[in-house]
């Protein structure tokens, strides 16, 4: 019934014997993939999550979104995205977005300015003086030139995949919770089953979104993904009457720190990454706390650009994981061993704010086997 509301169905344990798509990850990316395919496909969809939704690295993400990019193929992506974002019924807070940067970048971020400009995308390059205006206590002696991009905000991470899976389930997808998918079969054609912790179901199509798990499930089929798993921390400051407060999402390239406010006069920061903390981790096993070394270290990095945030309190802090590749860009497409296998993976930690384009793409690939122009690129 399609007024089913999504706490009723999370608790359903009885697999289907059979599903024309399985679904492997309940996070912002898979359960984007559901939504699309039910929206323009009458297939049995099902979708499996060894948690809860958006119990991964969705749960802890930034959520910012934006459309700049440095390629083109990932610009459309975004625009792409924000589009849907804007039209949806997801609380989109757009408080606009800068960038900082130091001298050795000028080059750089004036011919992406340029690119950006040339596809639409609404962003200006601000001097020193104008990011003093935009942010008046802020410290820019290191700073050279800034970026500005007014449309760019961002949503909460859990209530968005919320309004994905229900938008999907509406459209008589399948989700079930707690339900961990172990193995694939295949058979002389490609694929015959999926078995689960819950049992099997029957299928011939299958989409590996678990992100940094992909190569758990791709054991049994021994294909292996070049994905790992960084563990990358954040911190929540809580400010008072004394901090002066920032209303923008900050991407500061010099210091290496982003800063964004949240609800309830508090901010999320953490790392701009470099790579400089290696953090490779198992996904399953590693420490979701924070090093408070590590993130007195951002906030102290904060106050060095924001003197007021000074007046901060670490309230609390925690690890995420980004399933990363070499190239730091997602594996996405069919699977070149095994028909009927898809990937949507690798996300490298900015899958969010592309995961509507994701959905759409990934969707339109199995129903009409449309290789779009943009999924050749990946």
């Amino acid at each position: 019934s399609k007024e089913m509301k999504l706490q009723n169905i999370l608790n359903n344990t009885n697999l289907p014997k059979t599903s024309d798509i399985v679904i492997i990850g309940g996070g912002i990316i898979g359960c984007s993939i559901a939504m699309h395919l039910a929206k323009t496909s009458s297939r049995s969809i099902t979708l499996l999550e060894k948690n809860t939704i958006s119990s991964g690295a969705t749960s802890r993400s930034g959520a910012m979104i934006r459309e700049f990019y440095q390629t083109d193929f990932l610009i459309e992506m975004a625009k792409e995205s924000k589009k849907f974002f804007e039209k949806s019924n997801i609380n989109f807070v757009k408080n606009g977005r800068i960038y900082l940067f130091s001298k050795e970048n000028n080059e750089s971020v004036n011919n992406n300015a340029k690119l950006n400009k040339s596809l639409g995308v609404n962003i200006e390059i601000i001097d020193k003086n104008q990011i003093k205006k935009l942010i008046p206590e802020i410290n820019t002696n290191d700073i050279s030139l800034g970026l500005f991009e007014p449309d760019a905000g961002y949503v909460d991470s859990v209530e968005t995949t919320y309004e994905f899976a229900q938008n999907g389930i509406n459209n008589g997808v399948q989700i079930f919770t707690n339900t961990k998918a172990e193995s694939i079969e295949l058979n002389k054609n490609g694929i015959q089953s999926i078995n689960t912790n819950n049992g099997k179901i029957k299928t011939k199509i299958i989409i590996n979104a678990s992100g940094a798990w992909a190569n758990y499930i791709n054991k049994s089929i021994n294909e292996n993904l070049p994905i790992f798993a960084l563990r990358v921390q954040q911190v929540i400051l809580k400010g008072n009457s004394a901090v002066k407060p920032m209303n923008y999402c900050l991407m500061d390239y010099s210091k290496g720190t982003y800063l964004r406010p949240d609800y309830g006069n508090t901010y999320i920061a953490g790392e701009e990454l470099g790579y400089e903390e290696n953090d490779i981790v198992s996904p399953d096993y590693y420490n979701q706390s924070s090093d408070y070394d590590v993130i007195s270290g951002y906030k102290s990095r904060i106050v060095s650009r924001l003197p007021s945030f000074d007046n901060t309190i670490i309230k609390s802090g925690h690890a995420a994981i980004y399933d990363m590749t070499p190239d730091a860009n997602p594996i996405l497409g069919a699977s070149p061993k095994i028909n009927g296998l898809f990937y949507a993976v690798g996300f490298s930690g900015h899958g969010f704010k592309l995961s509507p384009s994701i959905g759409k793409m990934i969707s339109e690939l199995i129903i009409n086997g449309k290789t779009n122009s943009i999924l050749k690129k990946f």
